[in-house]
């Protein structure tokens, strides 16, 4: 069931990337479940090499603030606060995207994905001048409505546009978990997918701290014949669990030594998860150095991701001189 839900989510979105008419996807959804179409439009991204994507899932306290961290995220300078309409910032934002794009069949994909919603009406209110206004025919928009208490998602359900698309998107904790267990259990399935499982369960175990459970979970994955890849992380995620458990030293060295391979076998992903493990860890320790240092490495892991970048730098300015 949740495979299902996932491939049908895929396909809703490929299909919304590669139509030939511009279109608008309200998709609602739980806070708990934006990861779902963000993974899923990462992956799109990667096989869409002719179209720019900006996912954008910052926190929505206000409008207008989540707008100015959208100017940021795509490499653009803070809007004017003189003026105060958040819509006329976002329609100056995406004719400055639209024009950077080059000649020919190219697509610019924007997904407004907040993690939360702090403002609903404020994103309905937005939600409704994009659906009130004709879009360009090489644009493509995703918008996030709240699945529990929907906003706007109503306005593109009732529209007459075939332009205007609205989708419910629904993956119960409880039902992705039994089926995260039953793939975690199953000899039959791929080691790497048993691998990917078996980690979800020990964060799990670490979230209630469960720290034997966790530990345990991460040894099996390393039993298992899978990439060095999932082999790292699954050192990287038990030196997390270390930490947690109160062993501070040896997280430290089961994480250097860790980083050290990931970075010989540039696994960025990795690297950065590591590096700014470290950094908290070795901040924690006084050893602020080392913090510092881990950070500049955590920076250069993640080139591919502004915002962040940008995160990791306010990080490091936090640190104490």
């Amino acid at each position: 069931m949740p495979r299902a839900r996932l491939a049908a989510l895929h396909t809703l979105l490929a299909g919304l990337v590669a139509r030939p008419e511009p279109g608008i996807l309200v998709l609602a959804c739980a806070d708990t479940e934006v990861f779902y179409p963000v993974q899923a439009l990462t992956h799109i991204d990667e096989d869409s090499p002719a179209d720019r994507f900006l996912i954008h899932t910052a926190d929505l306290t206000t409008v207008p603030d989540y707008i100015t961290d959208l100017h940021h995220a795509a490499g653009l300078p803070a809007p004017d606060r003189a003026t105060p309409d958040p819509s006329h910032h976002l329609d100056a934002l995406i004719t400055t995207l639209l024009a950077d794009l080059p000649p020919g069949d190219h697509h610019l994909v924007l997904a407004l994905l907040p993690t939360t919603i702090h403002d609903p009406r404020g994103l309905a209110s937005l939600a409704a001048h994009l659906l009130d206004h004709p879009q360009d025919p090489r644009l493509r928009l995703i918008v996030r409505d709240d699945r529990d208490h929907p906003h706007h998602l109503h306005l593109a359900a009732a529209s007459p546009s075939a332009q205007h698309l609205a989708h419910v998107f629904s993956l119960p904790p409880e039902l992705l978990l039994d089926a995260v267990r039953s793939l975690a259990h199953d000899p039959q399935a791929r080691p790497d997918d048993r691998a990917q499982a078996l980690l979800q369960l020990a964060c799990q175990d670490l979230g209630h701290r469960r720290h034997a459970d966790a530990l345990a979970r991460c040894d099996a994955v390393r039993a298992l014949p899978t990439s060095e890849a999932l082999q790292l992380l699954a050192l990287a995620f038990k030196a997390d669990v270390l930490r947690h458990s109160g062993d501070p030293q040896a997280a430290l060295t089961l994480a250097a030594a860790t980083l050290h391979r990931a970075v010989a076998l540039q696994l960025h992903p990795v690297v950065l998860h590591l590096a700014l493990a470290l950094a908290e860890l070795t901040r924690e320790l006084g050893r602020l150095a080392d913090a510092r240092a881990s950070l500049e490495l955590a920076e250069q892991a993640a080139h591919l991701n502004p915002a962040m970048q940008a995160r990791i730098r306010a990080l490091r300015a936090e640190l104490p001189c």
